[in-house]
């Protein structure tokens, strides 16, 4: 009770000082108004402003309300909003300016309409696109001060989550739903070309919890062929795969033609945009856009402005980003206002400011009479010169000088370099302290927000300390220190029954310091049937450790375990122990094979580098045969029923009665030529399928060695690779091929086995595994050959339907190839209906035989990629 009266009596007082902070720090060089239509009279939310003279970028608030700081003696403010006609005012000292700008008059056939009816926003578009890695070249290196304010509030969440939530979390829920989000942070930005960006953050200043990350929409360029790294730019090199164009007119912006050109999506959905893009004439460089995109269900607005900054070079200065939707029954929204100024380029001396571009379907008679320029040192000369240049050679040009960087680059295969720094950030404590840093007013509700938050934490702090603090304090962070070692605890159930145990009462316990690479696990089971327990330990230490030291590897460098337990005949394993007991159980199906192994096994890892990795393992184990001691099921087995038994039914060998002790040594070298990297914060991190993993095994059985009989060499090679095909399509592919060429003796064990299916449940990953196989039918030890391709459409059958297709729905065809010495060619053909709800996985399945139909079956699964969200 009297924390609240604290809170109530404060509250006033706070909200005050926050006003008079916001309103009233800028008496001097400082323009404030409001900006507003013209007609109406309705506030201009967002809106650009731009001097020219301190190059300094702002924007009016939701409210249309601005200030702007001003340089010395007379000023040229620049006043922008998308579809409205720009304003330039001079202004010489700080005084109130309210702006009413005028809706954009389009004229329509300014610009001469191409030969042949197609619509000029295609010529236009070429050039631009023709001209957009010029416009990434020409700016050798600048620095600028960036503002970047986020609102946003979870709405509602679901009814299913709130059932799974539990009471407690329900009541964190409730707590949550409603709840806004603010945050502000001033940072200064490095760039130099071609990809080293740099950004220190200055000021920060956080109410409440962020659900959304922007950074990869408002730090980004158009001007690249991919935005936020998935969704296609409409400036992309195959733009026009993806997109149709239409020319809505011109207008005049500060004696510059711009082009206002509609984009439309060829099939909308995911990863494309929609919306206006304005294109400035002769520039062919970006002057604003407004665009939408789609992603896991969301709608995504993204606004920019430009300016020109230096004669011919145009950059964004303000950005706005909206979010909203729902994704598993979660709504919320998300707004973000950026702004850029105080921009300090250095132009590329390579590079001219205007380079005029012809462009040969629209103008053929221009590029007839243009001289041929058939070097590089040709068109440097024309660049130099100030010639217009066809598009082609254009274009031609950047490729020479991107290969050209490339292979002076120390580091070729690093494709970006991004560095954060916040160790020396300063947070500001309250919301006063923030009126002399932002570049954009509060509004009415977002100052009474920020005092609700100042006085709660004026009543903590009093409540903590005593007394009262000063809540124009501003605390500098200090520099993390060495990170403590962590220490990794898990406890895992084992399955709770299988039919040689019967039911199973087990787990495994592993505790490990992941900084210093080391831990064991220990796991224990006993079965209650077979009236016996089994005890397996392992250990590991060391990091695998990578050539350039940037990073831990996923493995230790060395391993050992040992023990007594049961293991499954392919070690993959074949069937996933827990789809196996709940078929036991709940249908009285059987397709787990076990044997039982005293063991001992020693592993070695060792990444080089993220392109060459070697692995080594020598094993020995003592194997028994285990034959079924229950036959336990919950809704009963009838009198003449039981578990299938435990032995293997395979082509070659028949049905498998027993085992034989073997010693084996595994040693494998995989090479993933070509694989590219981006740096962040100095260390390397590989784009995940940038390059084909190519693979090399060889496993030798070692026979006399105590009661071994196991005596054989076996060579594998494999190739895997996964791609997009542009942004139509994920293509996956893997193919692997060996043989025995020495089988002396080969244990039933140590075949090579395949990944099949014999159930509808499955949780094989569907690149490696084959989807109606029996289990261990083409188990060989003779020479083999298997082939996985997948391709998940964008758009197939069903995902025409847009909803489906916003909503994450993806279909994929599959085939699966195997070539044994009894398999008779078989394969699979299959569609997956994936990511349904972005978790499941739906595949109908054909298998055949030498080209003959065999079966068919439905397999229900987890989506193929669930890190796409």
């Amino acid at each position: 009770m009297i924390k609240s009266s604290l809170r109530l009596a404060l509250f006033p007082l706070v909200l005050l000082l926050s006003v008079f902070a916001g309103t009233g720090v800028r008496a001097q060089n400082v323009l404030t108004g409001v900006i507003t239509d013209q007609e109406t009279g309705e506030p201009l939310p967002f809106a650009s402003i731009y001097v020219q003279e301190t190059q300094t970028g702002s924007a009016s608030n939701a409210n249309g309300e601005y200030y702007v700081r001003l340089g010395g003696g007379v000023n040229t403010v620049i006043f922008q909003y998308l579809g409205y006609e720009t304003l330039v005012k001079r202004v010489s000292s700080g005084q109130r300016f309210d702006v009413k700008l005028n809706s954009q008059a389009l004229e329509l056939g300014t610009v001469e309409i191409v030969s042949g009816g197609e619509d000029i926003s295609y010529s236009v578009i070429r050039r631009a696109i023709a001209k957009a890695d010029y416009h990434l070249n020409q700016v050798e290196k600048y620095t600028a001060d960036v503002y970047i304010k986020g609102t946003g509030k979870v709405n509602k969440v679901g009814g299913v989550i709130n059932m799974l939530a539990g009471k407690e979390g329900r009541e964190e829920i409730a707590e949550s739903v409603g709840r806004p989000f603010t945050s502000e942070s001033t940072s200064t930005v490095f760039y130099e070309r071609p990809n080293k960006y740099r950004q220190e953050v200055k000021q920060a200043y956080t109410v409440g919890d962020e659900q959304f990350d922007a950074s990869n929409y408002i730090f980004t360029t158009f001007y690249q062929p991919l935005i936020a790294e998935q969704v296609v730019s409409p400036l992309h090199s195959k733009a026009f795969g993806y997109y149709k164009f239409e020319q809505l007119g011109t207008f005049i912006d500060q004696d510059e033609l711009v082009n206002k050109i509609r984009v439309t999506p060829r099939s909308r959905g995911e990863d494309v945009f929609e919306g206006t893009i304005n294109i400035v004439q002769g520039d062919w460089s970006i002057h604003s856009l407004d665009l939408t995109t789609y992603k896991l269900g969301f709608k995504i607005d993204i606004r920019q402005n430009y300016a020109e900054v230096e004669e011919h070079t145009w950059m964004p200065i303000t950005t706005t980003l909206d979010v909203g939707g729902s994704l598993l029954g979660i709504d919320f929204e998300y707004h973000y206002l950026s702004t850029i100024g105080n921009y300090d380029l250095e132009l590329n001396p390579a590079l001219t400011g205007y380079v005029e571009v012809i462009d040969e379907k629209s103008q053929p008679e221009v590029a007839a009479r243009t001289a041929k320029k058939s070097s590089i040192a040709d068109l440097e000369e024309a660049l130099g010169n100030g010639e217009a240049i066809k598009r082609k050679d254009l274009r031609r040009l950047m490729k020479t000088y991107a290969k050209q960087e490339r292979e002076e680059s120390d580091e070729p295969e690093v494709v970006s370099d991004y560095t954060f720094i916040d160790s020396t950030a300063v947070t500001v404590s309250d919301s006063a302290a923030w009126a002399g840093i932002r570049p954009v007013p509060l509004t009415a509700e977002e100052i009474k927000g920020y005092a609700m938050a100042d006085s709660a934490r004026v009543v903590n702090s009093m409540e903590q300390e005593g007394g009262p603090v000063d809540t124009t304090k501003i605390k500098r962070n200090t520099t993390p220190g060495k990170m403590r070692s962590f220490r990794r605890q898990s406890a895992d159930l084992l399955p709770i029954f299988n039919p040689v145990q019967g039911y199973v009462l087990g787990g495994k316990v592993t505790w490990g310091n992941q900084n210093k690479a080391f831990g064991f696990g220990v796991q224990p089971s006993y079965g209650f049937a077979a009236k016996r327990g089994y005890l397996e330990l392992d250990a590991y230490f060391g990091k695998s450790g990578y050539r350039d030291d940037q990073g831990d590897a996923e493995t230790p460098r060395f391993r050992l375990a040992g023990g007594q337990g049961l293991r499954q005949f392919n070690p993959s394993p074949s069937i996933d122990p827990w789809l196996s007991a709940f078929y036991n159980l709940m249908t009285g199906d059987n397709y787990i094979r076990l044997y039982e192994r005293e063991y001992l096994q020693f592993e070695y890892n060792r990444a080089y580098s993220n392109e060459l990795g070697v692995t080594a393992k020598l094993s020995y184990e003592n194997r028994r045969g285990v034959t079924n001691n229950s036959d336990q099921n919950w809704f009963g087995l009838d009198d003449e029923e039981v578990y299938a038994a435990n032995q293997p039914v395979n082509n070659e060998l028949g049905r498998v009665f027993g085992v034989t002790d073997a010693a084996t040594i595994d040693v494998g070298v995989t090479w993933q030529p070509g694989l590219k990297y981006k740096l962040v914060n100095g260390n390397r991190e590989m784009i995940e399928d940038s390059a084909p993993t190519l693979g090399l095994n060889v496993r030798q059985g070692v026979p006399n060695l105590g009661s071994t009989r196991s005596d054989f060499t076996e060579l594998q090679a494999s190739y895997e690779h996964r791609f997009d095909v542009g942004r139509k399509g994920k293509v996956q592919f893997l193919a692997r091929a060996g043989a025995f060429l020495n089988d002396g003796f080969v244990d039933f064990a140590d075949f090579r086995h395949f990944e099949g299916s014999e159930i509808t449940f499955v949780a094989a990953d569907p690149l490696r595994s084959y989807r109606l196989l029996p289990y261990y039918a083409e188990s060989t030890s003779q020479e083999y050959a298997e082939v996985y391709a997948h391709y998940q459409f964008r758009k197939f059958l069903l995902t025409q339907i847009t909803k489906l297709n916003l909503f994450g729905l993806r279909e994929d065809l599959f085939v699966n190839y195997l070539y044994t010495l009894t398999s008779d060619n078989y394969t699979e053909l299959g569609y997956s209906l994936d990511k349904i709800l972005r978790v499941f996985r739906v595949e109908f399945v054909t298998s055949w035989r030498d080209g003959r139909y065999e079966d068919f079956g439905v397999r229900v699964g987890v989506a193929t990629s669930i890190s796409d969200l």
